[in-house]
């Protein structure tokens, strides 16, 4: 008999999308997945958020991501790559919420989308 991965999970961002990926979570079965907590800048709206998952509220992005394997972006897209990087630097994965960052052409060079060929996109 196998014996089920374990897996941390973090959210990052406490608003609309957070809700359906704390429940995404708890319906794996593959991997025994434990939603270690959440962090936003937002206090009030962390605190509240946490309290009704029961999950912790983390006060720092940094402590969040020291906690889990991996990180579920769910920030608005303009912070997204910010925690990106923090969680990628750190060594962790990442699930992100579209777009991958505000807009191309925004962000390090390493995001930034004039480094990608342009191409025509199709037409309908």
């Amino acid at each position: 008999m196998d014996k089920k991965q374990s897996l941390r999970a973090g959210l990052i961002g406490s608003g609309f999308a957070a809700r359906f990926h704390v429940e995404a979570l708890r319906r794996v079965y593959e991997a025994n997945v434990e939603i270690v907590g959440v962090y936003s800048p937002t206090a009030s709206r962390r605190d509240e958020f946490a309290a009704q998952r029961n999950i912790k509220s983390f006060a720092s992005l940094d402590q969040l991501i020291d906690a889990c394997d991996v990180l579920h972006v769910c920030s608005p897209p303009s912070a997204h790559e910010q925690n990106i990087i923090a969680a990628l630097e750190a060594g962790k994965h990442c699930i992100v919420e579209k777009p991958f960052t505000g807009y191309f052409g925004d962000g390090t060079p390493e995001f930034n989308g004039h480094t990608f060929p342009r191409e025509k996109g199709l037409e309908a």
